[in-house]
């Protein structure tokens, strides 16, 4: 029998920015440390993305010392952003149908994405005196919360998965246009859609519900160029559902620990997938 295991591992420490790539990752109750625990929202609070914003791909973001460096790959800026900033006051935000409590960056973030996007943004941060509540089927032992993230913590596929859309597209795309944590190898494709819980090493994962994709798949990440044609079509042709396209499993945190590149995944139980 092939052996599950983890092929990759991806922080987005600030929503819809640069991807890091990682050998190993803490998983806390909000999903992977670091991991989308920052976002830039407009005057009214509405979150910001590459579905609107798809020049978001030009900031590049690298570990530093002190948490992240943030690089602007059109006018070669760059600006240190620690793990823990100072942080302003609180303000209520809008992610799809959440209205959360958060924090302004200080240390001018603000003042710096406004300039370098040519619009008035801010940079906020969530902390943990005001979680993300996940709704109630979803919650486990581990986890009640979520980052950022556009639902649950955490967003797990395959590399057959993957492979399965390249077939259809009849070309091969970046991985990160899906903007996974976790890409896994040894599984079939789709497979993944199965899984009602899984362990990685010690950390036990629930596969808690399907993954609607939109057209931000189209978005190639390393220029900001949209193809609307390509990969979401190439998708829908075979993984559409009640006027919904499916691609990777959003999963929670049974229990908390470190997981890495190269660990193996075991599936514990199964249950009935959405195709």
């Amino acid at each position: 029998m092939t052996r599950v295991q983890v092929q990759h591992l991806f922080l987005f420490p600030i929503k819809s920015l640069g991807p890091i790539s990682v050998d190993q990752v803490d998983v806390e109750s909000a999903g992977f440390k670091g991991d989308r625990r920052f976002m830039l929202v407009d005057d009214q609070g509405k979150f910001i993305t590459q579905r609107t914003r798809p020049d978001l791909t030009r900031f590049q973001i690298r570990i530093h010392d002190l948490g992240f460096d943030v690089f602007d790959r059109i006018t070669a800026k760059s600006k240190v952003l620690a793990s823990s900033p100072e942080l302003l006051d609180f303000l209520e935000v809008e992610l799809w149908e959440d209205a959360l409590q958060v924090r302004e960056v200080g240390e001018g973030w603000s003042e710096w994405f406004s300039e370098l996007l040519a619009e008035s943004v801010r940079l906020v941060m969530q902390v943990e005196e005001a979680p993300r509540l996940i709704s109630e089927k979803y919650q486990t032992q581990g986890s009640n919360q979520s980052s950022f993230a556009d639902s649950l913590p955490i967003l797990l596929a395959s590399e057959a998965s993957y492979l399965e859309v390249e077939k259809v597209l009849g070309q091969r795309f970046d991985r990160l246009r899906f903007r996974a944590n976790i890409i896994v190898s040894g599984s079939h494709a789709f497979e993944e859609d199965s899984w009602a819980e899984f362990a990685i090493e010690s950390v036990r994962f629930s596969g808690a519900k399907p993954c609607a994709r939109c057209q931000l798949v189209n978005v190639e990440p390393s220029s900001g160029e949209v193809d609307r044609g390509g990969v979401l079509k190439a998708l829908a042709s075979f993984r559409q559902k009640e006027n919904k396209v499916y691609f990777g499993q959003q999963i929670v945190p049974i229990s908390l620990g470190k997981i890495q590149v190269g660990d193996a995944l075991i599936i514990l139980s199964h249950k009935d997938a959405l195709f």
